[in-house]
């Protein structure tokens, strides 16, 4: 009889071991009986319940579906399917530039122009113009009064990629010679009375150039944007905006 009352206090006992447990369920489907121990961001440590003198296991939270605690709270495990929409977004067209872009460069504003520019981009996000040299003219005078920009150092940064659009700005220094359009007026009297008369003319000279430059670029191949022209010297200095579209190539 008393062997019989001791088996039934061990049968009752070990019983409520096993109900006294973490139950482990992970993504793949299988459900392990553990004893969690700790959980950290990254991971969950725990000892097997069949050995609570045993080693200590460590299992990634991202193979991990649910814990259910021996009170009955469950927690829930979702860092797989986060990295799964990561993994899925497509990589930018950008990310691996070519060893040298060439660029040609149509100009409209105030006048017209035809450019082109050599560029070295390091990565995604910056390039070094190395050789530029443009053409800029006036409407009433295309190809015979125009003005030659030389721009032999520059900086260009984009943007970062939105599918297969980025933004990018641009600074490029250098030499600009050939002639500038400027206003002159000439005063005149009618009846004592004093009048302005705006003419033209064309000066011939050298100048420090710089360009400013924004804009978007397309699927590797086209570009649109804004250019700002500045040239100056000892004795004037003028101010063309342009409108740019550029082929890369």
């Amino acid at each position: 009889m008393m062997k019989k009352t001791l088996s039934l206090i061990a049968f009752a006992v070990s019983s409520f071991a096993l109900n006294a447990q973490d139950i482990l369920v992970r993504k793949s489907g299988e459900a392990e009986n553990v004893k969690v121990l700790e959980i950290s961001p990254t991971e969950i440590k725990f000892k097997k319940s069949n050995n609570p003198d045993g080693p200590t296991f460590i299992e990634k939270r991202s193979n991990l579906y649910s814990i259910k605690y021996q009170n009955g709270e469950v927690q829930l495990f979702n860092e797989k399917v986060k990295s799964e929409k990561t993994r899925s977004l497509p990589p930018s067209i950008y990310t691996n530039p070519p060893k040298f872009t060439h660029e040609a460069e149509l100009f409209i504003g105030d006048g017209w122009g035809a450019g082109y520019q050599l560029r070295k981009d390091f990565n995604p996000y910056i390039g070094w113009d190395i050789l530029g040299v443009s053409y800029m003219s006036y409407f009433e005078s295309p190809g015979e009064i125009g003005l030659v920009n030389i721009r032999p150092l520059g900086i260009k940064g984009y943007t970062p990629a939105y599918k297969a659009i980025r933004g990018f700005t641009g600074l490029k220094l250098g030499y600009s010679f050939g002639y500038e359009k400027y206003y002159y007026y000439d005063v005149f009297y009618i009846n004592n009375q004093k009048y302005y008369e705006r003419s033209t003319s064309y000066e011939k000279g050298h100048f420090f150039g710089l360009d400013f430059s924004l804009g978007v670029q397309f699927h590797k191949n086209f570009a649109i944007g804004y250019n700002l022209n500045f040239i100056t010297n000892s004795e004037s200095s003028y101010l063309h905006h342009m409108a740019k579209i550029s082929i890369l190539f």
